[in-house]
C-alpha cells in the first residue's frame, strides 16, 4: 500500500483518502481503543486545557488509534523511528487539545447538537444502512463488533457534530471580493517566459589565494570552530540474536499458537486493479446570488445531467472501439491517472470512496461500467483484475512464523545473557572477566568523539554512543538493548577537549578561509553584474563574457514551479511585474540568478463561468484558513499545561 500511495499521491483518490484518514482520526479519538499502559497511570493527567483535563488513558486511545492505522496499512515498513519522525505523539495530543478548545468555545457561543441532529447523522452513515435505509440491528452489531460502547460513540459523534457546527459559524464570515477573484485568475492564467544565467554562490574566486595572515586571523577569531572535543575509548560486548539462533528450537504448537493469535497479520483484503475516466460536474453556483435550497438543487441537478450525458458519449465511443487509455488521456479530469491511460494500479478494498467501490463490486474482470456518480463527478470504470479477500493458510506462512519466533526468542535470550554478564561483573566492573564466563567477546574502539565516532562493527546505533558519552569514570553500563542487539559498555580511556595548534588543523582552516573568500567574491560579483544588467547590458553579452550558458524557461504561471530553478516564490515575485526586456536578479539556497523577461502571454478576460468556479474555490480555501487562524488564536490565548514526563 505504501508504494500505491507514493505512485498515486497526486490523484483525486489518494488525496481524498488521506484527508478522510485525518477526519477519521479526529472523529474517533474519543472512543478508539488500543494497548494501554505505556504512558503511565490511566488516571494521571497528561495535559489541562483551560482547566479541562486530558487523562493518560484518553491520550493513549488517541495515540494508539494513529499507530494502529499506520501499522495496519504499512505492516513491516512502519517502525517506532517512523512514528517519532512523524511526531505522532505530538499530533495525537494536539488533536485532543484542539477538541477540548472547540468544546469550550462552542459552550461560550451556546451551540448545541440536538437529539434530532444526532439521530439524523447516525441514520445517514452508510455502515449503519441496509437497502439504503437505517438499520438499528446493523448499527448495534457494528458497534459491538468494534468494541465501542453506544453511549461513548454517540457522545463522541455529538462532539464532532458540534465541532462542525462551530466551524460553520466561524467560516460564515468569509467574504470574497471581485478583486480577489481577478487576482486569483491572473495568478493562475498570466504566463511569462524568461531567460537567465545561474551560478553557484561560491563560483567566483578572488585574485589571490588566502595569505598566511588571512589564515592566522581567521583561526584566531574562530578557534572554537576547530576545537577537538572530548575523546573516549570504549570497551564493549555486543550480543546479537544470530549468535544463538541455531540453538533455538521452535515447536509446531508454538507456530500454531502464533498463527491463531495473529491471524489478522495474514488476512489479505480484497484487491482490485482498475482504470477510470473522471468527467467532472460543472456544479459551481452563480456568483453573488442568494438562491433557495430548491433553486440550488435544480441548478446542480441540471449540471449533473449535462455531465452524465458527456460521460455517456465517451462510454459510447469506447464501446464502439475507441481505446480506453487514449480516451482517459484526452477526457479524464483526474490528470494524474489520465496520463497513465486512466490506470489506478492495484489497491485494497477500502481505499476507494463507497460509491466507487460499490460499482467495482458489480463488475467482472474486463468489464466496463458507469457512469458512476460520486462527489467528484461521473466515472467510467474498467475493472481489470480482482483478487478475493482471503486468509493465508498456515502452510504458506509457517516458515515465516518460525523465523519470527526464532528471532524473538533469540533476542530475549541475548538480553538475559547481557543481564547475567552485567551481574557477573559486579562492583569491580570487570567486563572482560564477566564476558569470558559466558563465552562472549570483548572489543575496544579507537578513540572516538561526539563529532567523529565511526566504529564499523557498531554502525549507526545512537543508543550505543549516547550511553558511552554519558558514562562517568570507569562505570560499566547497564545492558543497552536495541531491536538488533544488546550491548554492555565501559569507558577505558579519555582525552579532554582542547584547542589545537594552527599547524594541526592548517588544511581545515585554509579551506574555511578559501570558502569564505569565494562566497564574498561571488556575492560582490553578483551585485556588480546585477547593476550592469540593470543599466542596459544584454544578458547574452554578459553570458559570453562570463563563458556561461543562457537558459530559457517555457511559459509559466505564478502557480508553476520554474523548470531548472524550482518553486522559488521570491524569484517569481521579482520576475512577474517586469515588462518584456526588463531585468532583475534572484537567488535560491545555493545559486544566484541574472534574469531577463522575454515575453508575456496575454490573459483573456475572465468569463462568468470561470469567475463562479474561482469564487467557490477561494471561498473554501479562505474559510479553511479563517477557521485555522481562529483556532490558533484560541489556542495561543488558552492556558495549556502539558506533563512531558507522561509522553
Amino acid at each position: 500500500m505504501l508504494n500505491f500511495i507514493r505512485k498515486q499521491s497526486d490523484t483525486w483518490l489518494i488525496k481524498t483518502v488521506l484527508w478522510l484518514i485525518v477526519l477519521a482520526f479526529v472523529a474517533t479519538i474519543f472512543y478508539s481503543w488500543g494497548a494501554g499502559g505505556q504512558f503511565g497511570g490511566a488516571n494521571k493527567t497528561v495535559a489541562t486545557v483551560n482547566g479541562l483535563e486530558i487523562k493518560v488513558n484518553e491520550f493513549e486511545r488517541a495515540y494508539n488509534n494513529i499507530i494502529n492505522f499506520y501499522r495496519e496499512q504499512f505492516r513491516g515498513q512502519f517502525s517506532d523511528e517512523m512514528a517519532a519522525k512523524l511526531k505522532l505523539k505530538e499530533n495525537a495530543l494536539d488533536a485532543l487539545i484542539q477538541n477540548k478548545l472547540v468544546l469550550l468555545e462552542a459552550e461560550k457561543m451556546n451551540l448545541v447538537v440536538s437529539d434530532e441532529e444526532l439521530a439524523e447523522s447516525i441514520s445517514k452513515r452508510p455502515e449503519f444502512q441496509k437497502d439504503s435505509k437505517f438499520s438499528r440491528s446493523r448499527y448495534q452489531n457494528h458497534l459491538r463488533f468494534s468494541r465501542i460502547n453506544v453511549k461513548d460513540f454517540e457522545d463522541s459523534l455529538r462532539k464532532n457534530l458540534l465541532r462542525e457546527k462551530l466551524e460553520k459559524v466561524i467560516k460564515a464570515s468569509t467574504q470574497i471580493s471581485e478583486t480577489e477573484i481577478q487576482d486569483a485568475y491572473k495568478k493562475e492564467n498570466e504566463k511569462i517566459k524568461f531567460k537567465y544565467i545561474g551560478f553557484s554562490k561560491d563560483y567566483f574566486k578572488p585574485a589571490n589565494p588566502p595569505s598566511d595572515e588571512d589564515i592566522q586571523k581567521y583561526f584566531d577569531s574562530h578557534k572554537s570552530q576547530f576545537e577537538v572535543p572530548e575523546q573516549i575509548q570504549v570497551q564493549y560486548v555486543k550480543l546479537t540474536p544470530a549468535m544463538i539462533e541455531d540453538s533455538i528450537e521452535i515447536y509446531e504448537d508454538d507456530i500454531k499458537d502464533y498463527y491463531n493469535s495473529n491471524k489478522g497479520n495474514y488476512f489479505i483484503k480484497k484487491q482490485y486493479k482498475a482504470s477510470h475516466i473522471l468527467v467532472k460536474s460543472d456544479s459551481a453556483l452563480p456568483f453573488g446570488e442568494d438562491l433557495s435550497e430548491e433553486e440550488k438543487k435544480k441548478l446542480l441537478d441540471e449540471a449533473d445531467e449535462k455531465t452524465k450525458i458527456k460521460a455517456n458519449e465517451i462510454l459510447k465511443q469506447i464501446k464502439e472501439g475507441a481505446d480506453f487509455g487514449e480516451m482517459a488521456k484526452k477526457y479524464s479530469a483526474d490528470t494524474a491517472s489520465g496520463n497513465s491511460g486512466g490506470s489506478l494500479g492495484q489497491f485494497s478494498k477500502g481505499m476507494m470512496i463507497p460509491e466507487f467501490e460499490a460499482a467495482l463490486d458489480q463488475l467482472t474482470p474486463g468489464e466496463l461500467g458507469g457512469p458512476v456518480k460520486t462527489q467528484f463527478g461521473f466515472h467510467l470504470i474498467r475493472l481489470e483484475e480482482v483478487k478475493q479477500e482471503h486468509l493465508k493458510p498456515l502452510t504458506e506462512v509457517q516458515e515465516e512464523i518460525k523465523k519470527t519466533l526464532k528471532e524473538d526468542k533469540a533476542l530475549k535470550r541475548i538480553r538475559r545473557i547481557a543481564k547475567k554478564i552485567r551481574k557477573a561483573a559486579g562492583a569491580s566492573n570487570d567486563l572482560n572477566k564477566a564476558a569470558q564466563e559466558y563465552k562472549a567477546e570483548t572489543r575496544t574502539t579507537e578513540f572516538i568523539s561526539g563529532k567523529s565516532h565511526n566504529v564499523p562493527e557498531i554502525g549507526n546505533v545512537p543508543e550505543f554512543f549516547n550511553t558511552a558519552f554519558s558514562l562517568a569514570g570507569e562505570q560499566l553500563s547497564e545492558p543497552v538493548n536495541t531491536p538488533d542487539a544488546s550491548y554492555l559498555l565501559k569507558v577505558v580511556a579519555r582525552k579532554d577537549p582542547y584547542i589545537p595548534e594552527l599547524s594541526e588543523v592548517l588544511s581545515e582552516v585554509t579551506q574555511a578561509v578559501a570558502e569564505e573568500k569565494n562566497k564574498l567574491a561571488t556575492e560582490n560579483q553578483f551585485k556588480a553584474l546585477g547593476e550592469q544588467l540593470k543599466s542596459g547590458n544584454n544578458l547574452e553579452q554578459l553570458a559570453k563574457t562570463l563563458k556561461m550558458d543562457v537558459e530559457e524557461t517555457p511559459f509559466i504561471s505564478q502557480s508553476d514551479s520554474i523548470p531548472g530553478i524550482g518553486n522559488i516564490q521570491s524569484i517569481k515575485d521579482a520576475v512577474f511585474p517586469l515588462k518584456p526586456g526588463g531585468t532583475t536578479t534572484g537567488a535560491s539556497r545555493g545559486v544566484y540568478y541574472l534574469i531577463q523577461l522575454v515575453e508575456r502571454e496575454a490573459v483573456d478576460q475572465i468569463d462568468p463561468e470561470k469567475s463562479k468556479k474561482i469564487y467557490a474555490r477561494i471561498k473554501t480555501e479562505k474559510a479553511r484558513a479563517i477557521f485555522q487562524e481562529w483556532m490558533e488564536n484560541v489556542k495561543e490565548n488558552a492556558e495549556i499545561l502539558i506533563d512531558q514526563t507522561l509522553l
